[in-house]
């Protein structure tokens, strides 16, 4: 989609749920607010876990339901676990961040969500649009969240090809809680490999050139003195599977990759000294309060209670996400590797990992990445 169309994508969903949110927020007595207000979590944390089982998951965004109704949202319907699935009667609309291969035949995947957490909540527009609410700030929790995401994914370097930060449509306030709405994106980057997705080597290289433009959004927010700290495969998000397996060829398009949820970033003032610009102890922040909380893997550093480079644990994280990934190609390989060194002195930065793994890929013809990775998922011939 080009930068027009979509720019006009933001423009229309954007000036729609204006409309609706100002309309009900002038309307809506105080004392419906109030009772509404009452049944939702006090806390980012307890929204985060509102109970042991999916029903008090359900719950929370059931009693949210009249005002997303107002708001001019559809939700999706729960179908499993913590999958959700399209609504049927709901027009749907493209908004140029998901799509599906003619060789998957049918853009059924499209309409599934699996959500980490449920901060967050699939639902439709009322002129069709996939989109995503989460909850950013509940009270005095979150604003350091939200002032990242008012930098990275709205204004002016929204519009940097370079970031890869999703961009954050609207927020919408409902008494002391402010939510965020993101387009849908087609799918996690965590589905590349060892999942459905029929992925060669060339599309997972690709999405680590995409992971180089994951990198390359990481070189861009590290430029801004924010490290994401949570940079882990799960945070991506890719327009498309290309599943050049199935095709029997690599296409020409391919599909751009987003990052999401800076709930524990961390941003850094522009005149604070490279020295001073460290962490200590695991991501915390938002809906991870406590120690207790965080429960990633961790490099020898953040262990240590010591003071460290969050930027390079950038680095170690997207890193140990593919650790299951082989390329079968040895200078690639030993890179990824070289990315999660648990000395972070000799571990690369982004801008390092950029460039040489753009160099290795950029001295290989793209045919000559046609072929499985190791431990890819076996499909039968017939699998759609």
């Amino acid at each position: 989609m080009s930068s027009v169309s979509l720019g006009r994508t933001f423009a229309t969903i954007g000036t729609a749920l204006l409309a609706s949110y100002v309309f009900w927020d002038a309307h809506c007595p105080r004392n419906t607010r109030r009772r509404i207000r009452q049944k939702l979590p006090a806390n980012l944390d307890k929204w985060r876990i509102p109970g042991n089982c999916v029903q008090d998951e359900e719950r929370i965004w059931l009693q949210l339901g009249e005002v997303l109704d107002q708001w001019g949202f559809t939700q999706w319907q729960h179908r499993a676990g913590s999958i959700l699935r399209a609504p049927s009667t709901a027009p749907q609309l493209s908004s140029g961040f998901g799509y599906t291969p003619l060789a998957r035949t049918t853009p059924i995947w499209l309409g599934w969500f699996e959500y980490t957490n449920p901060l967050c909540r699939a639902v439709r527009t009322r002129e069709g649009h996939d989109v995503i609410i989460r909850v950013i700030v509940i009270g005095k929790e979150g604003h350091e969240h939200l002032k990242i995401l008012r930098k990275l994914a709205t204004g002016p370097l929204s519009l940097y090809s370079e970031n890869h930060a999703l961009p954050m449509f609207a927020e919408l306030q409902f008494e002391d809680i402010i939510f965020g709405v993101f387009p849908k994106v087609g799918g996690s980057v965590l589905r590349a490999h060892g999942y459905w997705p029929r992925n060669s080597v060339g599309d997972i290289v690709d999405m680590l050139l995409q992971m180089l433009e994951i990198m390359k959004a990481l070189v861009f927010i590290h430029s801004h003195n924010v490290a994401h700290r949570d940079a882990f495969m799960d945070n991506f998000v890719v327009q498309w599977q290309p599943e050049s397996l199935a095709a029997k060829k690599i296409s020409i398009s391919r599909p751009r990759i987003y990052l999401i949820d800076f709930e524990v970033s961390v941003q850094f003032p522009e005149d604070c000294p490279i020295e001073n610009r460290v962490c200590v102890g695991p991501p915390l922040g938002g809906s991870f309060p406590s120690p207790e909380m965080y429960k990633r893997q961790c490099p020898p550093e953040v262990e240590s209670g010591k003071p460290y480079d969050p930027f390079k644990l950038d680095v170690w994280q997207l890193a140990s996400s593919l650790h299951k990934f082989k390329s079968k190609i040895p200078a690639i390989d030993e890179t990824l590797a070289a990315m999660t060194d648990d000395d972070p002195v000799c571990r690369l930065d982004a801008q390092q990992a950029l460039d040489r793994l753009g160099q290795i890929v950029a001295s290989m013809p793209p045919e000559s990445l046609l072929f499985e990775p190791e431990g890819a998922f076996k499909f039968n011939s017939d699998t759609n």
